[in-house]
């Protein structure tokens, strides 16, 4: 049995076993999705307090995130379909 590391693309970066690029392009929520998806990604869902702790440490600047409530005014959803939670 082996265990191979996992290897991000160039120029992104590995938190917690998962592969992050902060994109250059500037634009509305919806052109940073179209963005990311064009590299075969998502918007990031945060999931917990590290992981908040971990993209606070790594985006230094202004960015967009998974978050939206665009099916209904006030009704929160990662773009995974998951609710926010506040915790």
């Amino acid at each position: 049995m082996f265990f191979a590391k996992k290897v991000c693309p160039e120029g992104w970066i590995m938190f917690s076993d998962s592969c992050y690029v902060l994109s250059e392009k500037l634009g509305s929520w919806d052109e940073g999705r179209d963005d990311c998806r064009s590299k075969g990604a998502d918007l990031v869902v945060i999931e917990s307090l590290e992981d908040k702790v971990q993209h606070n440490y790594y985006i230094k600047e202004r960015a967009w995130i998974g978050l939206n409530d665009k099916e209904e005014e006030g009704k929160w959803k990662w773009v995974d379909g998951t609710p926010l939670t506040l915790q």
